[in-house]
């Protein structure tokens, strides 16, 4: 029978399944599965993010279910990502979200689609806007399937 192979979460490196330490990184696995988020969360802080790893599933102290509420509710506007620190990807959702909103909003206003020069940002604005959206829903499937990557430390 043939041995099953993984990939190592840091590097990469496709290696035995049944091999404890990545013989290119030298991650050491089974510390990894105790790894946290809190702890992630604090490496970000200190701008320490070498010693982070985005993982699929959810450590020990991210509850799925809360994950998976923010996501639908507040993942528009990249709730979900503040609530496991990835704040940069948050920051992204929030901004043209909220871009979003306002350029609908106005074209609400007005009654109206803009014309000439306008016409062109509006369309663009619209465009990103959707591009959002869709990876609104995407992350509303990844969550629900446990392949949503969780960012996750060791301590020092």
């Amino acid at each position: 029978m043939k041995a099953k192979n993984k990939h190592c979460p840091r590097c990469g490196y496709k290696v035995p399944s049944e091999i404890a330490v990545c013989p290119n990184c030298q991650l050491n696995y089974q510390k990894f599965s105790m790894a946290t988020n809190n702890e992630a969360k604090h490496a970000y802080q200190l701008g320490e993010s070498e010693r982070v790893i985005l993982r699929v599933g959810c450590p020990s102290d991210v509850s799925r279910i809360k994950l998976l509420l923010i996501t639908i509710f507040l993942g528009f506007l990249g709730g979900h990502y503040y609530y496991v620190g990835r704040n940069k990807m948050g920051a992204f959702f929030t901004v043209f979200a909220t871009i979003g909103i306002i350029n609908g909003l106005i074209t609400y206003i007005l009654k109206a689609t803009p014309s000439g020069d306008l016409y062109q940002v509006f369309y663009i604005l619209v465009l990103i806007w959707g591009v959002v959206l869709i990876l609104w829903i995407i992350d509303i499937a990844k969550v629900s399937f446990n392949k949503f990557k969780i960012p996750v430390s060791l301590e020092k």
